[in-house]
Order: structure tokens, then C-alpha cells, then sequence
């Protein structure tokens, strides 16, 4: 590679020794100049060469070498105005040497440059040595030291303060492919090959950035205050570069889009061995060491193709220590901003094994060591999670172990649990039925299979039983009004695909005496940040006095019945559903209410006090008699459609009297409620509060 400049340093000594030394013994002269024209190589030439030497004594001289122009190969660009001058040369038989002389030139590529220059070059083998200082190169300095013996070569460079910016756009208009980045930093060069011809042998590499910030336009690399060393080490294999680099961060922050590696106290330490096979524009990684303190430990090696795109052939992966939660949020969250597992908050260790063939996995095991997972929006968690996953894309069947010591689903609380499973191809099963505590009950899962074959979404079902578990528990947990009875259900099938979860059994809650039937229950996105669910519901037998107790909405005694068709749930807020609740037919329990609950039910529907006796009067009683009471309502774009237990002269009856008197009717009028007015209405009476109806 630098066998051409070598070259014509070798002829121009060999033009001083053929014009000069033969002389010598012979006679002496004062001076001479030799006019060269042109001189050419196999991939460069000079034109306008002309050669003159000045004798001051036997063996010392004065030499200029003047060309008016030369063009040298890619990357050592043109010259222009070259003159090289030695005021006192040494010319002997046995040599030719300059201890100080000054090159100056103007170089496409550097600009006009007045360099010290040195050099010794012995007859006898054709052994030259050159050293070139204070060359200018991108706002810093460098000096180069050449040798050439017998065909070997070797260079030195030593260059310091090159600012990053400025070798960026010099390598870009020299036609190397590098990012367009804008910022500042220092950049500084300790560089030895060698070579023998055009050829180069070896080369070692000390490069260290300092003081980096810079980013590229569109933001997917960016770094701060960057510190980074780089050593490579680089020799020749029969079809392209063996190459071993040691890279080592020592402070700052950087962005490559989609990470965001921060160094912590101790540095980011990387080590690699890999050959670059030019013809098949293959890189064998033979060994990749990467340690980055309090995130991660691991090694890999691999094959990978540079076609149109990087493919990856093979690629082993171990991950030897991992620590969380720094291994999450740097490596890992960045790949599932999109998933369930986006946003959470970890703590804990992992280690893990990945095989990848032609760009698909093949094989992995995770092991984990208490780790803690909760999302960040409060949507589930798990701690003290504990287990060994093992899976391969073979027939060959892998067991995995997965236990927890607690978590939590929204804010329902999960006991400890463990599960034991199997995994064949792209599915996994659970081997022998789990249970899953929950509150005060458990979920029993008899089976469980999940699959997530190719490209296609992830689907898994189970079936099971949830054995009862206090209301009183789950409405506290979810910050309800508080309420006993039981939540229980047998679920044949469950099951998730493309994102909806469906429930094919009845869920069955035990509650006020009564009771509520859940079926065709179906969710969308559940973990997402809008799940949505649909539902229909029952309600047999319900106890009204323990029921109005509760919600501190006036007593009133009797049963109640109904139905919601449709329920459409999005973030846990109704939208749309058909419901209607009422005294059941034939009831004989015995029916009362407070004069409080009727004032809460004429505000809510926006009704009146009818009947026989006075307003005035009716006050003065404690409760009253009614033969029947119910409400209807049909939500469909935040408009609610009311409707009571039967019609009225005007509107509907809400509470229907009795015909002995004291009869007391509440008729409601508006037939069209505004939702969220109608759900801040329930909200104020059930709180005692103060509502103005209109």
C-alpha cells in the first residue's frame, strides 16, 4: 500500500548515486543539474523532474529535487510544486543522508504542507530509512518513519489532535463509507505496518477518540463526552484480512439506534478475532468478548454475509452474567418497545444461551435468579421469579421450570406458584396441572399450550377452575366499593390469538344473596394501553337491602333481577351495552323503601314523586311500600336510552306504588342521559352527596 511513494524516494537516491558518487574519485566540480522529464511506475507518475546538487566539500552537498506535478494512487491522492531540499547532504560510497531537510509540497489531500524531513539510504542492499514531522492533517499533527530493505518495508505513524469531524468528510471524499456526523472530538493515532512490495504484512493500530459529541441527522447515532480507545491488530490470510481488535470505553454515552450504552464507573470493555474474506464478502467471528460492568457479560462467535444486506449464517451467543435491571433497560427494552414487556421495572439475574441459523433462532435457554418484573403502568408483576427455560426448533422435547414467590394482576394479588413444562418445535405445554393463587382462591389450570409458530401472532389456551375467592378481597383490590359474596367459575377453554383473549365457559359470582353470570367473555389487547373487553352478564336473585348498604344509597328491601347484552369495556370504561334490571317476577320478599332511596333514584333518572298523598306529607315517612321498581339504559355513543320497569301517563315508572295507600310512585322523564353525567350522578348520591337535577 505504500510501495509507490517508497519507490520514488528509491529513485530519486538512485538518481543522486549514478549522477554523484561514480565522480568521486575521479574529479571534483562544483554542481550539476539533471532535468528527469517524466518518471512513471506501474500506478503512478511525476512530470517536470529536474535534480541538482551543490558541493560544498568532498562529501557534502546541497540537493533540490523539484517536480512540477505527480499523481500517486488512491488514497495518496496528487502533488503539485514539489521540492525537496537537503542544505547538507552527506554523498559517500557507502551512503547518501540527509539529518535535516524540508519537503515541501501542495497535496490534494493535505493541502500545502512545509515538512522536516530526514533520510538514509545505503548503495549496498538499497536500504533507505525517511522520517517526515509536523505533517498538518485535520487540525492536528503526525510524523511518518519509512523503511525499505531489500523489497520489506514498514511505516511508523504517530499523529495527534486530528479533530473527528474533520477525518469524517476527508475518509468521505476519499470514497470510504462512513456515517455523516456533526460534532467535535480529538482524535489520536499510533499506527505500524509492514509489508514486503505492494503488499502489506501486518499492521497494528492504537486509535483513541476523546472529548466525542456528535450525532448524524436523523438521530439514530449520537454520542456524549465519548472516550473510546481502539486497538487492532491486521494481517493477510489467502482470501482477505485476519483482523483482532481490543476496544475499550472509557467514559461518556452513545446512541446506535436502537441502544443507548451509557459507561459506568468502570469502562465498556470489547474484545474480537474475525476474519473478513473479501471474494465471498463473508466475516468469520471466530471470538467476541464483551463485558459491560453491572449489565452484562457475554461471548459469541459466528459467520455473517455483507450482500445487499447483512445476513446472519450462524451466531452463538452466551450470555454468562446478566444483571438486571441495567441489562433490560439498555439491550433489552429497546427490541420490545412494541410488546407487553415494553415498560417494566426489574431487578435480579440472568444467563442465557442463543443459537441462530440462516437468520432464524434455533435454539435458547434462559436461566433466571430471582428476578422481580412489574410493569410500569401497574398492569401485572411477578417476584422472586426463578427457573430454567429450554427450547430448540427440533422434535427433540425440552423440559423448562418456572416458579414465583408472588405478583400481582392489575392490583389482585398472585401467591407463590410453579409451573412445569415442555416444549416441542413451536409449542409449549404445561406437563402436570399448576395452581395459581389468587386473593383467597386459586386458579387451577389443568392444561395450558402455547404456540408462536413462524410469523404467525402468538396464540395459547388453558382450562381450568377458579375456586371461589372473596368479592370482599377483589373489590378492595380494585378499589371498589366493598361487598362479600364469591367470585368462582369453570373455565373449559381460554384462549389467546392475534392479540384477543376469548372465554368459552361461564364465570359465576356468588354475591347479596344472589347471583352473576359472566358469559362469551372476549378481550382485546389486555396488557396493551387500551384493552378492550365484551362481555354479557346476569344477575338472579340479588339481595336489594344488602345491595343498597353497601353503596350507602338508602335502604330498600326486596329482590332484583336483569341482564346486560353487549357489555363493550375500553380502558375499563363502558361504551356501549343493552341492560336492564328489575323486581323479578313473582317475587314475594317483602318490599320497602326508604324515603333517601327514593330521593337518590328521582335524582338519578330525573323523575318526580307522584301519587295520592302530598309531597309534604309523604316526608314525614320513614319508608314506603312498592310493588315494583327497575331501570332500564342503552349506551351507545355516551347517550343513554333510559327506560324503567314499565310506562308511565308521562315518562316511566322507576318505583312503581302499591294501590293502598300510602302510594308513592317515582316516574322518571328523561328518555336521553348523557353518560358521564348519569355515572357522576350514581357517583354523587351512592357518596351522600349533593346533586341538583334539572
Amino acid at each position: 500500500m505504500c510501495a509507490p511513494g517508497l519507490r520514488a524516494v528509491i529513485f530519486f537516491l538512485s538518481a543522486v548515486y549514478l549522477l554523484a558518487v561514480p565522480t568521486l574519485p575521479a574529479f571534483a566540480f562544483d554542481g550539476a543539474t539533471l532535468h528527469l522529464g517524466r518518471v512513471e511506475g506501474a500506478d503512478w507518475h511525476a512530470d517536470g523532474i529536474a535534480l541538482q546538487i551543490d558541493w560544498h566539500a568532498l562529501t557534502r552537498a546541497a540537493i533540490v529535487l523539484q517536480a512540477d506535478r505527480a499523481e500517486l494512487p488512491d488514497p495518496l491522492g496528487g502533488l503539485a510544486d514539489v521540492r525537496l531540499e537537503c542544505a547538507d547532504a552527506g554523498l559517500t560510497t557507502g551512503e547518501i543522508s540527509c539529518p535535516e531537510g524540508t519537503l515541501s509540497v501542495n497535496s490534494t489531500r493535505l493541502g500545502k504542507q512545509h515538512i522536516p524531513v530526514s533520510f538514509r539510504y545505503h548503495w549496498q542492499g538499497g536500504r533507505i530509512e525517511a522520517r517526515l514531522t509536523g505533517v498538518r492533517y485535520a487540525g492536528g499533527h503526525f510524523q511518518l518513519t519509512a523503511r525499505h530493505d531489500s523489497g520489506h518495508w514498514s511505516l511508523d505513524l504517530d499523529g495527534d489532535s486530528f479533530a473527528l469531524q474533520q477525518v469524517i468528510q476527508q475518509a468521505a471524499r476519499m470514497g470510504y463509507a462512513v456515517p455523516d456526523l456533526e460534532g467535535d472530538g480529538r482524535l489520536a493515532l499510533l499506527a505500524h505496518l509492514k509489508g514486503s512490495g505492494a503488499q502489506l504484512t501486518h499492521a497494528s493500530v492504537d486509535m483513541r477518540l476523546q472529548g466525542a459529541t456528535f450525532s448524524n441527522a436523523d438521530g439514530s447515532i449520537a454520542g456524549e463526552d465519548v472516550d473510546l480507545r481502539c486497538l487492532a491488530d491486521i494481517s493477510p490470510i489467502t482470501s482477505g484480512w485476519r483482523v483482532a481488535l481490543d476496544i475499550s470505553g472509557q467514559r461518556g454515552a452513545a446512541y446506535l439506534d436502537p441502544l443507548f450504552i451509557e459507561v459506568p464507573g468502570q469502562p465498556v470493555h470489547a474484545t474480537a478475532k474475525f476474519d473478513w474474506l473479501r471474494q465471498r464478502s463473508q466475516l468469520v467471528l471466530h471470538e467476541l468478548d464483551y463485558q459491560h460492568p453491572d449489565s452484562v457479560v457475554l461471548s459469541a462467535e459466528g459467520r455473517f454475509r455483507f450482500a445487499e444486506q447483512l445476513s446472519v449464517e450462524l451466531l452463538d451467543v452466551d450470555i454468562s452474567a446478566g444483571s438486571l435491571p441495567a441489562m433490560y433497560d439498555t439491550y433489552l427494552q429497546p427490541w420490545l418497545t412494541e410488546t407487553a414487556a415494553g415498560s417494566l421495572d426489574t431487578a435480579g439475574h440472568v444467563r442465557a444461551r442463543l443459537r441462530v441459523q440462516e437468520g432464524a433462532p434455533v435454539a435458547l435457554s434462559v436461566n433466571l435468579q430471582e428476578v422481580d418484573v412489574h410493569d410500569r403502568q401497574g398492569l401485572f408483576g411477578l417476584e422472586q421469579v426463578t427457573g430454567k427455560l429450554d427450547w430448540s426448533d427440533t422434535q427433540q422435547p425440552e423440559s423448562s421450570t418456572l416458579s414465583w414467590q408472588g405478583g400481582h394482576l392489575y392490583r389482585v394479588a398472585l401467591g407463590a406458584a410453579r409451573l412445569e413444562m415442555e416444549s416441542v418445535g413451536n409449542a409449549v405445554r404445561l406437563v402436570r396441572p399448576a395452581q395459581l393463587p389468587v386473593l383467597d382462591g386459586a386458579l387451577q389450570i389443568d392444561t395450558f399450550k402455547l404456540e408462536y409458530a413462524g410469523d404467525q401472532p402468538l396464540r395459547w389456551e388453558f382450562d381450568g377452575i377458579l375456586t371461589p375467592v372473596s368479592m370482599q378481597l377483589l373489590t378492595a383490590a380494585l378499589d371498589w366499593p366493598e361487598f362479600g359474596g364469591k367470585l368462582s367459575g369453570v373455565i373449559p377453554a381460554v384462549s389467546y390469538a392475534d392479540g384477543n383473549l376469548a372465554v368459552d365457559g361461564v364465570l359465576l359470582v356468588r354475591v347479596f344473596d344472589g347471583k352473576v353470570t359472566l358469559r362469551d367473555l372476549q378481550m382485546t389487547t389486555p396488557l396493551g394501553l387500551v384493552p378492550r373487553l365484551r362481555v354479557d352478564a346476569r344477575v338472579d336473585n340479588i339481595d336489594l337491602e344488602k345491595l343498597t348498604r353497601t353503596f350507602s344509597f338508602g335502604r330498600i328491601e326486596g329482590r332484583l333481577g336483569g341482564r346486560v347484552d353487549g357489555l363493550l369495556m375500553e380502558s375499563w370504561r363502558p361504551v356501549a351495552f343493552d341492560a336492564e334490571f328489575a323486581t323479578p317476577p313473582g317475587d314475594r320478599s317483602r318490599h320497602r323503601i326508604s324515603q333517601k332511596a327514593v330521593d337518590n333514584i328521582s335524582n338519578i333518572g330525573g323523575g318526580g314523586v307522584g301519587g295520592a298523598l302530598s309531597r309534604s306529607f309523604l316526608r314525614f315517612l320513614e319508608d314506603f311500600p312498592y310493588d315494583r321498581l327497575g331501570i332500564r339504559c342503552r349506551l351507545e355513543n355516551g347517550v343513554c336510552e333510559m327506560g324503567g320497569v314499565a310506562p308511565a301517563e308521562q315518562g316511566y315508572y322507576l318505583v312503581k306504588g302499591r294501590f293502598i295507600p300510602p302510594r308513592l310512585d317515582v316516574i322518571g322523564y328523561a328518555e336521553r342521559v348523557d353518560w358521564e353525567a348519569l355515572v357522576s350522578q350514581v357517583i354523587a348520591v351512592t357518596g351522600e352527596q349533593q346533586v341538583v337535577v334539572e
